[in-house]
């Protein structure tokens, strides 16, 4: 079954780049419309040319050249520490998000995951089984259980629900991602043949993330971890994503006062963003100065601010920045 997008036709030999730019997503994602409905799935016309109308206005939002499809990810609710730590990237512009990792479920579905900085994977969630039918034509051949196509991939679109977190609302933090370059895939598979296998391709995050997902207890963290976010889960219990390294609380950690769990995190928080060298001659000090000073609702500490800090505490507020909303 073949449906037709509207494909606006050049009137002047000098089109302007952003019509020429318009033609092209419209022209991308009549080509995605038909291919999503020959491939057996049970998207029906209507919804799939209401999906192809919203990627061509999302990739002229953020200044796409090549079609971008966004969706949002289920069954993130057992996975919200790794949720959190993506949460780090909510003030990094589209471009800047990380790419993220797709693998074969059971039964054909597609889990995603974050790349830790070691290469690892930390799963958040699947895309949603009425795109799957879809997407996998256009994934690599398997390599290790990583599918990857030429000019396909899946990106961090934004973590949902911060707003309301911000407010002290107890909530489950949901993930948007987008699947992009879908028009060069699209040619890709159409240009493919049986005897010409594509190039397979590792769960390699791209660009590296600039976050060190999970951590590190090394003596300097390798890559460094840049951030720390301190968090209260639907229960308000204590969160962080960095390990918690225990000595004073083994019940947990805490924030916002002087006392056994807020010293577990000064020195689990130092940890990750110093090295345990450094965490272990001045966090009781960081503990005083920051952690007792961050909010109820939870904090981000970058490395660039403890760094600042131990270079000098005579701005001890500084290196506390309040949770925003997304």
């Amino acid at each position: 079954m073949s449906l037709s997008l509207h494909r606006p036709t050049t009137t002047s030999a000098r089109t302007r780049p952003a019509d020429t730019n318009t033609q092209s997503l419209t022209d991308q994602a009549a080509r995605w419309a038909d291919h999503v409905l020959e491939h057996g799935s049970k998207l029906s016309p209507s919804y799939v040319t209401r999906k192809a109308l919203d990627a061509v206005a999302f990739s002229l939002r953020h200044g796409l050249r090549d079609l971008a499809v966004p969706t949002k990810l289920i069954g993130v609710k057992a996975h919200q520490h790794a949720v959190e730590a993506l949460s780090l990237y909510d003030q990094l512009p589209l471009r800047s998000q990380p790419r993220l990792a797709v693998t074969v479920g059971s039964g054909g579905s597609l889990t995603v995951s974050a790349v830790r900085s070691d290469g690892s994977l930390q799963r958040i969630g699947r895309i949603q089984p009425k795109h799957v039918s879809w997407l996998t034509p256009l994934l690599d051949t398997p390599l290790s259980g990583v599918w990857e196509c030429p000019g396909v991939t899946v990106h961090l679109q934004a973590v949902t629900g911060l707003d309301r977190r911000a407010r002290e609302l107890p909530v489950t933090l949901g993930v948007n991602v987008r699947v992009s370059g879908l028009g060069a895939a699209l040619d890709a598979l159409r240009a493919s043949a049986p005897a010409a296998p594509r190039r397979q391709r590792g769960a390699v995050a791209e660009p590296p993330a600039p976050y060190g997902v999970g951590g590190g207890l090394g003596a300097e963290p390798s890559p460094p971890v840049l951030a720390v976010r301190l968090w209260r889960d639907a229960d308000g219990v204590a969160r962080m994503t960095c390990p918690h390294v225990v000595r004073h609380s083994p019940s947990g950690p805490e924030w916002g006062y002087g006392g056994s769990g807020p010293a577990d995190c000064a020195r689990s928080v130092l940890v990750a963003l110093v090295g345990e060298e450094a965490s272990e001659a001045h966090y009781q000090a960081f503990k005083a100065e920051v952690v007792a000073r961050v909010p109820e609702v939870g904090a981000v500490i970058s490395r660039a601010a403890a760094l600042a800090w131990l270079a000098g505490r005579e701005h001890p507020a500084t290196p506390v920045r309040p949770a925003r909303a997304a």
